[in-house]
């Protein structure tokens, strides 16, 4: 037994890294591609660009574990179903359980690496990923000014420009959105000069050369109205929106313990701050860290069953079931704020529905 136990351990192990690492990297390379324009664009440094990267990381690593492990699993017992060698094992009066062990042990192990990541590491890279973003804004706002692309990472204003020379700007266009998102005034500049208001929490944009149109509510653009016009016009930016951001309590920056806490004080001293998002997403959180455990119990039968030996139906078959497991947790957590559904307790279907198909499947299996 040790023998076959080496053997799966390491076809599992093997093919595990290669996947997690593969989606992994196709996950970040989104961020990666935002590094490149921020290193070529901007001012900022370039370990500051590659640490957006890295912070992205323990987010997409709690969804390529439980897919790269179950990729694995369906690739390698369904090759070895394919290769009689698990009819091989039990002629020779080894059942599936003993097989299978080590397997369901390696999934529990990855389950609590999960929930190491979801309980205490993603909320506090984050809440870093998101505090760098807001400081480079507040701090060094043109950092992120790109010429000849709309800026659109300040809450209620769109800005393009030309041409970026230290703080100034040339042929300057300013579009400011109504909170439905509609255009509802717009300024035009041969060239603008960018000031950082710290004490007011405000970019302060003196235009040159200003002239200006108001927009009508019903975005009728026969509508629009020429604005005022001048030689030197200030503008200011608020920034209190990414200030208010990070100063404000959110769910997904605190740490399992914190969100105990809370809970434990709304039920001690009752507030009007409802409890279910937050018992909803601790639910998530120690649910989703499962999955890991959950894609192994249904997906070793699922692969014993279907004995097809190709990788690549190993992974879609894979990607089939990680789609339909996270849409139903999703669902469950999309009814955060609505606590007569009981979203904590839909929170755990995918668990409870996987399973019950998976040990089913184990029993067929194992009286064939």
């Amino acid at each position: 037994m040790t023998l076959i136990h080496n053997y799966i351990y390491k076809e599992i192990l093997l093919l595990t890294g290669a996947i997690i690492t593969v989606l992994t990297f196709l996950l970040v390379s989104v961020n990666l591609f935002r590094v490149v324009q921020l290193i070529m664009y901007t001012d900022l440094p370039m370990w500051v660009t590659a640490k957006f990267v890295v912070l992205a990381i323990p987010l997409t690593l709690t969804l390529t574990i439980p897919a790269g492990l179950l990729s694995a699993v369906l690739i390698v017992f369904g090759r070895m179903s394919s290769d009689r060698e698990l009819l091989a094992l039990k002629a020779a009066g080894i059942g599936l359980a003993p097989i299978v062990a080590p397997v369901i042990i390696l999934a529990f192990g990855m389950s609590m690496i999960d929930y190491w990541l979801v309980a205490y590491v993603v909320p506090q890279s984050q809440k870093a990923y998101v505090n760098m973003k807001h400081e480079i804004v507040t701090n060094n706002p043109l950092a992120l000014f790109t010429p000849e692309m709309v800026v659109d990472k300040i809450p209620g204003w769109r800005i393009w420009f030309a041409k970026k020379e230290g703080t100034e700007l040339d042929d300057v266009i300013l579009w400011q959105l109504s909170d439905s998102g509609k255009i509802q005034a717009s300024h035009r500049a041969e060239r603008a000069i960018v000031d950082l208001d710290p004490e007011h929490f405000q970019l302060v944009l003196t235009l040159f050369k200003q002239r200006g149109e108001q927009y009508p509510g019903d975005a009728d653009v026969t509508k629009v109205q020429p604005g005022g016009h001048a030689d030197q016009a200030p503008v200011t930016v608020s920034l209190d929106s990414f200030y208010d951001k990070v100063s404000q309590r959110r769910i997904a920056f605190m740490t399992l313990p914190e969100i105990e806490k809370v809970i434990f004080d709304m039920q001690s001293a009752p507030g009007n701050e409802p409890a279910s998002p937050y018992l909803t997403e601790l639910q998530a959180r120690v649910s989703f860290s499962l999955a890991a455990f959950t894609f192994v119990i249904i997906g070793i039968p699922l692969a014993i069953q279907t004995q097809r030996r190709e990788t690549s139906w190993g992974v879609v078959l894979a990607l089939l079931i990680v789609g339909v497991y996270y849409f139903i947790g999703a669902f469950g957590k999309g009814l955060k704020s609505y606590a007569g559904f009981y979203p904590e307790l839909i929170i755990w279907m995918p668990n409870i529905i996987f399973q019950s198909v998976g040990f089913w499947l184990f029993y067929r299996a194992n009286r064939k």
